[in-house]
């Protein structure tokens, strides 16, 4: 028998031999460092019988109880058809390994120094790992026992299924302080041992024990399964929900019912908590248990409450917890108490809180529990880091969106659901946005300006989310206007009115036509045209035309609109006759485009006999009368003209009568103008003294306006005279005069000329003429 045994060996081991050759590149199986293959046993096998079939030799005997727990005494034959679990090859893997690790944990090989330890740190026997003030370990053995470490909380990695031949197997791990949660073996079932220095075992038999170590005093609570607790030569088997401790040595007292689970009271964070990242607070109260010295509350993120974010204990006057800042996830909130024996109690149910990061854009929001204050136009954004569901109001449940867009969707309520199936309603309420219209009237341009105030709509992009409008209703007519906004926030629009009148109803709208805001305005009806402007006519010459004593040629120098002006004047002159000084009065005025005015000169004072002088001519002695009638003006006086005539009545009764016809062109440009004279004078009847019948004439002249209130001038004359003297003979005279005028509404005139005299034979002549003159009208130089 024990031959035929070797050769089928011999044979399995030929196949296992070519199986690593063909699949040397297989990975390890899930949950495993290595490669594995499954050993039945068979009648009469050994542990060396197998070593030396898988491994070559019975050294690798400790391979067998790397995964299996057997008893390989020297030559003691197996139990027939267990399957054992065995490395593929001599391999060396470490014991265990740190699967997770928050801050503050180290760990010291046997015989090393203490260092840091993070997630993935391989363990070997003897290794010890210690947690400290903010620290916690979860270990992973490799039979897939799980050991999870509480704060402050020091132990000895011994390894799983034994490393030596004899029967005894060795525990887990031994803890010197603070406390342990040890679970069966995921891959066998069996039982996790955890060692106290003093000799005491448990051995749990159970998914949830939790073993304390205080100083000398170890208090053991199962809240799954059973334990075996085992010290001073006594064992105690404890079930769920009971516990004992023992003292050093001591053996263990009997086993007694844990605290009660704690009970939740109303209140609290929902199942479901909107908060922007990194800003969400949970919170939970709940009802006293009886005798108890404190609460232990956990907030973990996975059911077994191994990865826990949050574990604190609370003095038992404190029934309620606050955690803030939490990050999105799903968290599981359980509390156990505490008696005044320090025995843990029965974990209470555990609450789900899902927090989803959301992100809310527009003024005005804000998160309240289970109500969500949002703007109306603005953008829900979620995160969720755990498969939640969200729905729409009463619509299908779905993955939730990036985001939620308030103004197209504008639901009412979101509905979420967790992963275990719970509903939670948060209710959305649109903050109001207030929108204040303010119109005015611009009656000159009828135009109706619009002002909008708006307050809920900061951090909205108004133009995209809200697009404003406004809407006009006057009489009959409808009309919208985008509105847009201006500097400050404030939305404006105008619109022309034209003709319309009446009153005028103005509507704020948003892109979907709702009516944010609503006022009314006059627009008055539109009045009649104004009067035609008088024209603005520019005085063109010298408001009192220069005046000098003369038998023929005082013609004055006159412009086609007739300024309207009173001045009196005095001339002293030397001419053909000598001597002379006459005094005069003038006055002028326009009606429109007539103008009148009028020349009176007093008898001259000159030489008696001046008549009888050879060539000369008497000083003229009458007064004229004179009309002229402006028919033409461009612009501001740029060019203006007018006929004119005059009538010459004597003051004397030998006198003749005259007539004067002719015209006047004139214009201005800048501060100066020019006036051009034509005409001629002439009598209807024999003269009776020596002058002609007709004399043409021509007067060219300009100002300037160095100052508003000052005016020069120069005119040039010419006449053409005939029948004076001698019969048939013609006398041109001529002459230059200059002058200015300076005031206001009063000023003075001082004017001087001189030239060729009406004289046969040639005689020079010069006369000077001062003037005080009023001016009635208020143009500006």
């Amino acid at each position: 028998m024990r031959t035929a045994v070797k050769g089928a060996l011999a044979a399995l081991a030929l196949v296992l031999a070519a199986a690593p050759r063909a699949h040397a590149d297989a990975p390890p199986p899930p949950g495993f460092l290595e490669p594995i293959v499954h050993w039945g046993v068979q009648k009469g096998e050994t542990c060396e019988d197998i070593a030396k079939v898988m491994y070559g030799a019975a050294a690798h005997v400790p391979l067998i109880n790397r995964y299996n727990r057997v008893d390989c005494a020297s030559r003691k034959p197996l139990p027939e058809g267990i399957t054992l679990i065995l490395p593929k090859g001599v391999t060396s893997v470490p014991d265990a390994r740190i699967k997770s690790a928050h801050p503050d944990v180290r760990g010291r090989p046997s015989g090393g120094a203490w260092n840091e330890v993070a997630t993935g740190t391989s363990l070997y026997r003897n290794h010890n790992v210690q947690t400290m003030d903010e620290g916690r370990a979860h270990i992973e053995f490799l039979d897939h026992t799980h050991v999870f470490l509480a704060q402050n909380t020091l132990v000895v990695i011994y390894g799983t299924a034994g490393k030596t031949r004899v029967s005894k197997t060795p525990p887990t791990v031994e803890i010197e302080a603070g406390e342990v949660q040890a679970g069966l073996s995921a891959l066998r079932g069996e039982p996790a041992e955890v060692a106290v220095p003093e000799g005491g075992v448990v051995r749990a038999e159970s998914r949830d024990t939790v073993v304390e170590r205080k100083k000398t005093r170890t208090t053991v609570a199962v809240f799954d399964g059973k334990a075996q607790v085992q010290s001073g030569g006594k064992t105690v088997t404890v079930p769920k929900d009971h516990g004992t401790r023992f003292e050093g040595k001591a053996p263990p007292a009997p086993p007694r019912p844990l605290p009660p689970a704690p009970r939740w009271e109303d209140g609290g964070s929902p199942s479901v908590v909107l908060a922007p990242p990194g800003t969400a607070v949970i919170t939970t109260s709940w009802s006293p248990v009886e005798k108890a010295k404190a609460y232990r509350l956990e907030v973990s993120r996975d059911e077994g409450f191994h990865d826990l974010v949050v574990r604190e204990e609370i003095p038992a006057e404190v029934r309620s917890f606050r955690a803030e800042k939490m990050p999105p996830g799903l968290y599981r909130v359980r509390v156990r108490a505490i008696d005044v024996e320090e025995y843990l109690g029965v974990a209470s149910e555990a609450r789900t809180i899902d927090v989803v990061a959301a992100e809310l854009r527009g003024e005005g929001a804000r998160f309240e529990g289970k109500t969500v204050t949002v703007n109306p136009y603005g953008i829900l954004a979620l995160t969720a880091s755990s498969p939640v569901e969200v729905a729409l109001d009463e619509g299908p449940f779905g993955p939730p969106p990036a985001q939620i867009d308030l103004l197209k969707q504008a639901p009412k309520t979101l509905r979420f659901r967790t992963k275990s199936g719970l509903e939670e309603r948060i209710t959305l309420v649109p903050t109001p946005v207030v929108v204040t219209p303010a119109a005015t009237f611009d009656t000159a341009k009828r135009e109706i300006h619009v002002r909008v105030a708006t307050k809920g709509l900061g951090e909205i992009d108004v133009p995209k989310r809200v697009a404003p409008r406004l809407r006009v209703r006057l009489g009959e007519r409808v009309e919208t206007v985008p509105l847009a906004v201006a500097e400050g926030g404030a939305l404006v629009a105008s619109l022309p009115v034209g003709d319309a009148h009446g009153e005028a109803r103005l509507d704020v709208l948003d892109s979907h036509g709702k009516v944010l805001g609503t006022t009314t305005i006059l627009a008055p009806d539109k009045p009649p045209p104004p009067p035609p402007r008088r024209p603005v006519f520019r005085p063109l010459g010298a408001w009192l035309p220069p005046f000098r004593p003369a038998g023929v040629t005082a013609v004055p120098w006159t412009s086609p609109t007739a300024p309207t002006t009173v001045g009196r004047g005095l001339s002293a002159g030397i001419t053909a006759n000598g001597p002379v000084f006459q005094a005069n009065g003038r006055v002028s005025g326009s009606f429109g485009p007539l103008g009148l005015d009028a020349l009176i000169v007093t008898t001259p004072f000159e030489r008696g006999d001046a008549v009888e002088m050879p060539g000369s001519v008497p000083t003229e002695d009458m007064a004229w009368l004179g009309a002229r009638y402006r028919v033409f003006q461009e612009g501001a006086s740029e060019l203006e003209i007018a006929p004119l005539f005059r009538i010459g009545l004597p003051l004397a009764n030998q006198g003749d009568l005259m007539f004067d016809v002719g015209g006047a062109a004139g214009g201005a440009k800048g501060r100066m103008t020019w006036v051009v004279n034509a005409g001629a004078r002439f009598l209807l009847e024999e003269p009776s003294a020596r002058i002609p019948w007709v004399q043409p004439y021509l007067l060219v002249g300009a100002t300037y306006d160095p100052l508003r209130w000052l005016r020069a001038y120069v005119v040039a004359d010419a006449h053409v005279l005939a029948t004076i003297g001698q019969t048939g003979t013609v006398v041109v005279p001529y002459g230059l005069t200059a002058g200015v005028e300076a005031g206001g509404s009063v000023f003075l005139a001082l004017s001087g000329w001189v030239g060729r005299a009406e004289s046969v034979t040639w005689q020079a002549a010069g006369t000077v003429t001062g003037s005080l003159g009023f001016r009635l009208e208020g143009e500006s130089r």
